[in-house]
């Protein structure tokens, strides 16, 4: 596969900067790094900045800039873009990721993270790891470790984020997956993650991704009254952000808030973030209880009529 991302030659460069902005969450840092240079950036440089157009919700810009003719590594997240807006296009862009993963030398190992995003996005994480598989590259290292935390496999995951350490133990992205791994841990471990979180919001601007980490660490340690300060926080620096409307949600519940309040953030979720997997879900299991409580009702009538 590619070379390691991490490397100290480049650490005061526009590269450095973009990709480390674009790891905390600061996706408008990122971009503003690289329009400058847009003309003559690198296709790595470029990722970036298309990356964060993905995670800002814009990836109209994606499809006017990178046609499909487009002969650099960058025509991977146009794929990548295609499936977040059209799921149903997902197996056969699949399969042209896949084709291409196989078929070239991915020096700037956009390819191989291009597919294992699409292969998550799916719900397909076990593929997603097939992809990055023995890579010694950070990016991929720590998309691994999120795979394997979605598959509860936290054993596989603190192993990854050993090797990692070995690799630069004060890399933005070892020190975020080290973050991640505490949080799956549980409570003996999550002040760990709020430290990193916090060492990292005040080295930087604090951004919705660092103030939910330290908000889920919080509401784990039933810090409630700290966890809704940064989730305000946080809101006040992206107001449709997913995961703190979700953690809002969540802490609602935990304080016992009225159904209204609670109601409120659900339906800015529905509104802004209507495919998301968390809505799809809360949507699906809502039918389903909906589903028993017309049969047990139907079973209650049967009986009072017999």
């Amino acid at each position: 596969m590619s070379k390691p991302l991490q490397s100290e030659e480049d650490t005061n460069s526009t590269l450095f900067y973009a990709r480390n902005e674009y790891y905390i969450g600061n996706f408008m840092g990122s971009i503003n790094f690289v329009l400058p240079e847009q003309g003559t950036a690198t296709t790595d440089l470029l990722s970036y900045m298309y990356l964060s157009y993905l995670a800002i919700d814009s990836g109209r810009l994606i499809a006017s800039d990178i046609k499909e003719n487009n002969s650099t590594a960058l025509l991977a997240l146009r794929y990548v873009n295609e499936a977040f807006e059209q799921p149903a296009k997902i197996e056969s862009l699949l399969e042209k990721l896949t084709d291409k993963v196989a078929s070239e030398e991915d020096e700037t190992n956009i390819w191989h993270i291009a597919t294992a995003i699409v292969y998550c996005y799916d719900g397909q994480f076990e593929n997603a790891l097939k992809i990055l598989h023995g890579s010694t590259n950070l990016e991929s290292m720590a998309l691994s470790v999120q795979c394997l935390l979605r598959l509860n496999r936290i054993d596989l995951a603190k192993q990854l984020v050993a090797k990692m350490q070995e690799i630069s133990d004060d890399a933005t992205l070892t020190q975020l997956a080290q973050a991640w791994v505490a949080l799956s841990l549980g409570t003996e471990q999550m002040q760990d993650a709020f430290h990193i979180f916090q060492e990292f919001c005040e080295k930087h601007n604090p951004t919705p991704l660092l103030l939910n980490g330290q908000a889920v660490v919080h509401l784990g340690l039933e810090r409630y009254e700290e966890a809704e300060a940064v989730l305000r926080d946080a809101l006040t620096k992206k107001h449709n952000d997913y995961d703190t409307l979700i953690n809002m949600m969540v802490l609602a519940h935990l304080t016992g808030k009225s159904h209204e309040a609670i109601a409120r953030y659900w339906e800015q979720l529905k509104q802004f973030h209507p495919k998301s997997e968390f809505v799809a879900d809360l949507e699906k299991k809502s039918t389903e209880f909906d589903k028993l409580c017309l049969q047990y009702s139907l079973t209650a009538d049967e009986a009072v009529q017999a």
